[in-house]
């Protein structure tokens, strides 16, 4: 037999065990947990707000590592700061490394819940993601409409946060009008 045809039906072999072999970029131990799953849905510990985002963010909270999900061409026109981007067919090729809080945004979150589904079964277990995406980055931290009733501590907290990152927050009532907010012209995911 050639080393030719040796070499190729060891390639064969290989690929038809590949499977078996599970991921090289991660060990995951286990079977995928569904119930484990289930429940952060329904409790919520799947996502979170674009306003706690930006709180992590300027706090600088350790291990914090912000995904925008989106092609890159998107990502250049607009991305949430200190994000990085890894389209989700790059994200099963990427380490994250253990106690990363790893945050998940596409342009309006089904692409990031998706994502979400994908890094928890390949066995990352501190992820989460912005249910809006950019488009509540934009409604929660750049242009909050903050109602005048709203708690005062709450309200300067939630303002200086959007200034903090170039915003315009605005507050209850101009003009004798009630002050609405800025639209973002949403895009798909």
């Amino acid at each position: 037999m050639s080393t030719t045809r040796r070499l190729g039906l060891g390639a064969l072999a290989l690929g038809l065990l590949a499977p078996f072999a599970g991921s090289p970029h991660r060990a995951v131990s286990g079977a995928l947990d569904f119930d484990a799953i289930a429940r952060a849905i329904d409790d919520g510990s799947d996502h979170v707000s674009a306003r706690q985002l930006g709180t992590w963010i300027r706090a600088r909270k350790p291990g914090l590592r912000v995904v925008d999900v989106r092609d890159a061409k998107a990502f250049a026109e607009d991305a949430i700061p200190t994000a990085e981007n890894l389209p989700i067919d790059r994200l099963v090729s990427t380490a994250f490394k253990p106690g990363e809080t790893v945050v998940l945004y596409s342009q309006e979150g089904a692409h990031a819940g998706q994502a979400w589904v994908l890094l928890k079964a390949l066995g990352v277990t501190d992820v989460v993601f912005v249910p809006g995406g950019l488009a509540d980055w934009w409604e929660e931290v750049m242009t909050p409409v903050l109602p005048a009733d709203m708690l005062a501590a709450d309200r300067d907290a939630a303002a200086d946060l959007s200034r903090y990152f170039g915003g315009f927050p605005q507050v209850g009532v101009a003009n004798g009008e009630p002050v609405t907010p800025k639209t973002y012209r949403r895009r798909g995911c």
